[in-house]
């Protein structure tokens, strides 16, 4: 009874929280060993659309049974790539939209600074001048 008893874990029905702690115990008890971290998942590229277009429907009258299969990847791929693009920008405008911000806040934060600072100044200056008109009355 020295010990403490543990109550009993269903170790195949776990928890978020003890699967962490699990984890978490098994990494402890190798400390020494270095650990791999995942890297961040890269971003989607889309491939470039092609120069050279392969199958590029005939003059004569009917598509075939496979033109609107060929069709249909093409406008995929062309929308994926579009949905990309507009989504670059976006991320670049609200990256931009976010500088200008901080920017806009770190201006404010300094004016603000500036105008304390010379107040503080002043009023130190004007102690200064006090303390010396003081010191000249009492040399008097």
């Amino acid at each position: 009874m020295a010990e403490e008893e543990k109550p009993k874990v269903n170790r195949h029905n776990l928890t978020t929280t003890q699967q962490t702690q699990k984890h978490l115990e098994k990494l402890f008890q190798k400390i020494d060993k270095p650990i791999v971290l995942p890297e961040a998942p890269k971003e989607k590229s889309v491939k470039a659309p092609k120069d050279f277009v392969r199958n590029v429907p005939g003059s004569s009258a009917g598509a075939g049974s496979g033109d609107f299969h060929v069709y249909r990847a093409h406008r995929r791929r062309e929308y994926a790539r579009i949905k990309e693009m507009d989504e670059e920008e976006r991320k670049e405008y609200e990256k931009q939209e976010y500088a200008d911000k901080i920017a806009q806040l770190k201006a404010e934060d300094e004016a603000r600074t500036a105008k304390k600072r010379a107040r503080r100044q002043k009023r130190k200056q004007n102690k200064d001048q006090d303390d010396g008109k003081k010191k000249q009355k009492v040399d008097k």
